[in-house]
């Protein structure tokens, strides 16, 4: 039984507690003993859970007899230094994304995880989505060859973060919220998936430069709403062997429902997704043989959720079951003492890529080279 503490108690944390506690892959295997939250509202809501220590500061929860994990669910801002303290505490950390909002506490997070047996998990469900799954399948058996180019968009209106109540019109009053602080694709959600559909789920392919915008045109009036972080902002991205990947995120873009799509290129074959949860296609090239019709001949297959399963075991929940996924990959690596999916490294080569990315959109588009960690 792992005994784990929150920090930061808010929708993300109650999901964890929920699935945690309820999940057929993830029951029975850890315990809440102790939650941080200095929000009063969040205080009550943590008094209600049965049998668990109210921390007074993060600190404090630290100090918790028996703990041996954190979860860290607090604002971004936090999650680089709250993963220091606990790993160089000797607890394994499970932080959500982003990784950090400054490069040079990336090597700090790196270095802290090298304490013997402490178990770094930065937490990029989106990758484990089935269709995500799915494309690093297709890269890593080289079933469609050598890849050459990923596309990946996670284009989310978050307008309402912003206002009282959650809804509202522009004249509803606003709040300031954490995405203020960094501009969308360093939110990630999709430079995790473009890489791991470049090189596949156990080694992601990370990128080396890129060439980025950002703009605020979707804005109510030009106005982003998240100043001075952008509405909207893309960046092309080329790894060291020369494959391409395209990563548009969106805070503010006029979209129902959210579009989250995966595709990606290979030598001799291609794989989109277009909508997760909805069927994507599959094409097998035959070599470089074109048809009377003057297209490449092969064959195309419908990837519908039979066709998925195929490959990627079915698991409901959370993210199409991509929560359950990377927190059992989390838990199973702090039980038999092995790196998880995720560790420090890697993610330090997403949040690095979305770091470099706002970089090169604030510099009017030049490109940036990214620093690779492994």
């Amino acid at each position: 039984m792992i005994n784990y503490g929150i920090t930061g108690y808010g929708l993300n944390s109650l999901g964890h507690k929920n699935e945690l506690q309820r999940h057929p892959l993830l029951r029975g295997r850890t315990k809440l003993i102790v939650g941080f939250d200095p929000n009063p509202e969040a205080q009550q809501n943590l008094k209600k859970i049965d049998n668990i220590k109210i921390a007074e500061s993060f600190e404090d929860l630290l100090d918790t007899a028996n703990l041996d994990a954190v979860i860290i669910c607090s604002p971004p801002q936090f999650h680089a230094q709250q993963a220091i303290v606990a790993l160089e505490a000797g607890l394994h950390v499970y932080s959500e994304i982003p990784m950090c909002l400054k490069e040079k506490n990336i090597e700090n997070i790196i270095a802290a995880e090298q304490n013997p047996g402490r178990k770094y998990q930065l937490g990029e469900n989106y990758c484990f989505i089935p269709e995500v799954l799915y494309s690093g399948h297709l890269a890593s058996s080289g079933k469609i060859g050598p890849t050459v180019y990923a596309e990946s968009e996670y284009l989310h209106d978050v307008s309402y973060r912003w206002k009282e109540g959650n809804y509202g019109d522009p004249n509803t009053p606003r709040i300031d919220a954490w995405y203020q602080l960094f501009d969308p694709l360093m939110y990630a959600h999709s430079i995790g998936p473009a890489q791991v559909a470049l090189g596949g789920i156990n080694t992601p392919e990370p990128f080396m430069e890129v060439i980025s915008y950002a703009n605020n045109i979707g804005g109510y009036e030009r106005d982003p709403i998240c100043s001075p972080a952008k509405a909207f902002h893309v960046g092309l991205f080329r790894t060291e062997r020369g494959a391409i990947a395209k990563c548009a995120n969106a805070y503010v873009f006029a979209r129902e429902p959210t579009r989250m799509m995966i595709q990606v290129v290979g030598r001799t074959g291609t794989y989109e997704c277009y909508e997760f949860g909805k069927p994507g296609r599959l094409f097998l090239a035959k070599d470089h043989i074109i048809t009377k019709s003057r297209h490449r001949k092969g064959r195309s297959k419908i990837i519908n959720a039979d066709a998925l399963n195929e490959v990627v075991s079915s698991v409901e929940g959370l993210y199409y079951g991509g929560q359950a996924r990377i927190i059992d990959d989390w838990l199973t690596a702090i039980e038999k003492d092995q790196q998880p999916k995720f560790h420090s490294q890697i993610g330090a080569n997403f949040c690095i890529s979305g770091i470099a990315a706002s970089k090169s959109a604030r510099s009017g588009g030049k490109p940036q080279k990214i620093k690779i960690y492994t």
